[in-house]
C-alpha cells in the first residue's frame, strides 16, 4: 500500500514540475488541483479501513500546499532588453 502512495506522489510531482508556465494564475490553479488530488488519494489510502474519511482533509491540505507551490514555481519575468545607442532620444552627434 505504501508503495502505491509513493508512486502517486511521484506522478503528481512530475506533473507539477512539467507544468510551470509564466502565468501565475495557471500555476496556482494547476498546483492546487494537483495537490488536492494527491492529498485526497493519500488520505483515502491511509484511512481505507475507516472508509476513506481522510480524503477530504487530505484534499484540503494538499490543495493549499499545491497552490502555494504552484505560485512559487512561477518564473520571474525576463529582463528588459539592453539599451543601445539608437534607443536614446536625439541619438545623433
Amino acid at each position: 500500500m505504501s508503495e502505491r502512495i509513493l508512486y502517486i506522489v511521484a506522478f503528481v510531482c512530475s506533473l507539477s514540475i512539467g507544468g510551470c508556465t509564466a502565468d501565475p494564475g495557471y500555476n496556482t490553479t494547476a498546483g492546487g488541483l494537483g495537490g488536492a488530488a494527491a492529498g485526497c488519494a493519500i488520505g483515502a489510502a491511509v484511512t481505507a479501513p475507516l472508509f476513506g474519511v481522510g480524503c477530504v482533509p487530505g484534499a484540503l491540505i494538499g490543495g493549499a500546499a499545491g497552490a502555494g507551490t504552484g505560485l512559487a514555481s512561477t518564473p520571474p519575468p525576463p529582463p528588459p532588453p539592453p539599451a543601445s545607442y539608437y534607443s536614446y532620444p536625439g541619438g545623433t552627434w
